[in-house]
């Protein structure tokens, strides 16, 4: 709800989640290691990128931002059904089912990230496997998931309280997840691994600011009773 604890306490996990995903995920695998490789990769490659131990270190901090990711689903859910109609709110809480299904998925992907790190000083075809599981999991797996929680939010928010573009824009990178998870089976055109990460950024950015703006609004029994003392 509208300045609820809920409100808050997602808007402030939200925050946590973006500038997580955004410099642990994104800006500091690339400072160190570059453009992150994918299935088409060669093996001799993938097996140079994972070899930085730093990436031990940032898969470790990655689990907090996936758990982080949990309480913002949860205040977004509470905001969107808060004012929305019946199906506003089936399809928040299938959003937000979806996420915590979802989590899993993202917690064990950091776990294997990490071994790879391990891996890449040992036997190639251990390596090759070991990555192959990574990639099939979490580029297929979890994006399959995240286009489905992404979306079941975005269409809530285009028929409730929150700025329709943002559903719209949400249903973009959700349809958008969904293409990329076929790269790893697939003869997907890989740039769509770009147009997908910078749709997720402008996607989480909005959702993050919309809902910080509705958790700083005054709380329907707050209003009510400024009402009745005036």
């Amino acid at each position: 709800m509208y300045g609820s604890f809920e409100a808050r306490l997602g808007a402030a996990a939200g925050w946590v989640s973006l500038i997580g995903v955004v410099t642990v995920f994104i800006l500091i695998p690339m400072l160190v290691a570059g453009q992150p490789p994918t299935v088409n990769t060669e093996p001799a490659a993938v097996m140079a990128y994972f070899r930085h131990p730093e990436f031990a270190l940032i898969d470790a901090v990655g689990a907090f931002v996936g758990i982080a990711i949990l309480p913002f689903g949860y205040g977004l859910r509470s905001v969107l059904a808060s004012r929305g109609d019946g199906r506003t709110r089936v399809l928040a809480d299938l959003g937000l089912i979806t996420l915590v299904v979802a989590t899993p998925i993202y917690l064990v992907s950091n776990a294997l990230a990490a071994m790879l790190v391990q891996a890449a000083d040992g036997d190639p075809a251990m390596f090759t496997s070991l990555f192959r599981l990574y990639d099939v999991l979490y580029d297929s797996a979890g994006d399959v998931l995240e286009g489905a929680w992404i979306g079941a939010f975005s269409i809530a928010t285009i028929w409730g309280p929150l700025p329709r573009w943002i559903g719209w824009l949400g249903i973009a990178l959700a349809a958008s997840r969904w293409v990329k998870a076929f790269i790893p089976v697939a003869a997907v055109p890989e740039t769509i691994i770009s147009i997908s990460g910078l749709l997720f950024i402008a996607w989480f950015a909005a959702i993050v600011v919309a809902l910080t703006r509705a958790a700083g609004r005054p709380a329907p029994a707050t209003l009510a009773a400024g009402t009745a003392a005036a």
